[in-house]
């Protein structure tokens, strides 16, 4: 059996919408790349992330390029959970947490096109103690969800996270300064 290969293809821009503030991720925190953002190859998923100034919650623009196929012709399953976790433990970290994912689940309602682009909304829906809990879901821009995930995330002591905790204090001061200048 022949193996065709993808080209790579230019992945198309991915514009945010009037009230939402762009967020600007590091690729590296450490020693490797970071999984989602790290990765610039133009084959498998490009992704913007956003803070929807209306209620603060956590969203981003996504485009799953032929790199992350499962299904002919469809996204992986893996990818729509790894964007998943990246924007519920985003959506943990914006609120000034130093958290990390003990449990996620995510329950897949359609398949994902190959090439669509989609928005992620992510936000906390409560905080016991150190476990905190947030949901996600993955949409199109006629509404049709995708997938919606939930995920345990526990509070850690920040300075486990070294560079990681200053970014987040930078984007948190960007983010206030930003809504007192309206």
């Amino acid at each position: 059996m022949e193996i065709k290969k993808i080209d790579a293809i230019d992945p198309p821009e991915l514009p945010g919408e009037e009230g939402w503030t762009e967020l600007k991720i590091p690729d590296s925190y450490g020693k490797g790349r970071a999984f989602i953002t790290g990765d610039k190859t133009a084959d498998r998923i490009k992704v913007r992330y956003f803070q929807k100034q209306s209620d603060k919650s956590f969203v981003a623009r996504v485009w799953f390029g032929p790199a992350t196929e499962g299904p002919a012709g469809f996204v992986h399953g893996g990818s729509m959970a790894s964007i998943l976790d990246e924007a519920m433990g985003a959506s943990v970290w914006l609120l000034g947490f130093t958290a990390v994912a003990a449990r996620i689940s995510v329950d897949y309602r359609k398949m994902l096109a190959l090439g669509t682009i989609t928005t992620v909304e992510a936000k906390v829906l409560s905080v016991n103690g150190r476990k905190i809990v947030s949901a996600g879901k993955i949409y199109d821009k006629a509404g049709a969800v995708y997938s919606e995930s939930e995920g345990l995330y526990i509070n850690l002591p920040a300075e486990r996270f070294g560079k990681m905790t200053q970014y987040r204090d930078a984007v948190q001061k960007s983010l206030s300064v930003q809504d007192k200048n309206g």
